[in-house]
């Protein structure tokens, strides 16, 4: 089993050099390669897109990055903790924004999930994880607990920033508010296969400022 988030987090501040291990794998072995890094995170997220969670392999992963399997296994030892990073790495690229209005952190959330639909992998690697999440319980602890759970608690301080603000209906479920922003684009992409244009999110963004807005 993957470690808990901690134990995973402090695993990953280790290998970016914030922690004890990395300062001494630096005297003692060989310095890590930035470009190795970079080309192993898009050939995992190109791989993931093409043939899902259950078709990546570290060998399919070290040969289209260029890299020999020994390189993978010294950063990541296992197809399991190699995925949960490189998602994780591209989460923080996203951060939640803080535009100082209620009105205006849901308009941004919103466009920037159709950005990110339209220009990125996000979509099909999404597709693929979604049924794999259902039948490998470790990916699903360790999505959950390194990606999911942070990323919504991220979420939800939008709503109580917003709630001190006084911009909150009294009453709102703040958990039921994160869901109603992005679960119908996520129905959309991943089940009916509508359109997610930047006119649809202006309009779920009225709807959801409706039902919760003060």
């Amino acid at each position: 089993m993957i470690p808990l988030r901690n134990d995973w987090l402090s695993f990953r501040k280790e290998k970016r050099g914030m922690g004890p291990s990395a300062a001494t794998e630096h005297k003692v072995g060989r310095p890590r390669s930035a470009e190795a890094d970079e080309a192993i995170h898009e050939a995992t997220a190109e791989l993931l897109a093409d043939d899902g969670y259950a078709g990546l392999t570290m060998s399919g992963v070290a040969h289209r990055a260029g890299v020999s399997t020994a390189t993978l296994y010294r950063r990541w030892s296992s197809k399991l903790e190699l995925v949960v990073d490189v998602l994780a790495a591209g989460a923080e690229e996203s951060p939640v924004p803080d535009t100082g209005t209620l009105e205006g952190d849901v308009r941004a959330l919103l466009q920037g999930f159709v950005e990110r639909s339209r220009t990125t992998q996000s979509t099909a690697i999404m597709a693929g994880l979604i049924g794999e999440v259902g039948r490998n319980p470790d990916l699903a602890e360790a999505l959950r607990s390194t990606i999911i759970g942070p990323r919504r608690s991220a979420l939800n301080e939008v709503f109580h920033r917003a709630r001190d603000r006084g911009e909150l209906r009294t009453g709102v479920d703040i958990g039921i508010a994160s869901d109603l922003l992005f679960g119908p684009l996520y129905h959309r992409l991943l089940v009916t296969g509508e359109p997610v244009t930047a006119r649809v999110a202006d309009k779920l963004g009225d709807l959801v400022l409706a039902a919760i807005h003060a």
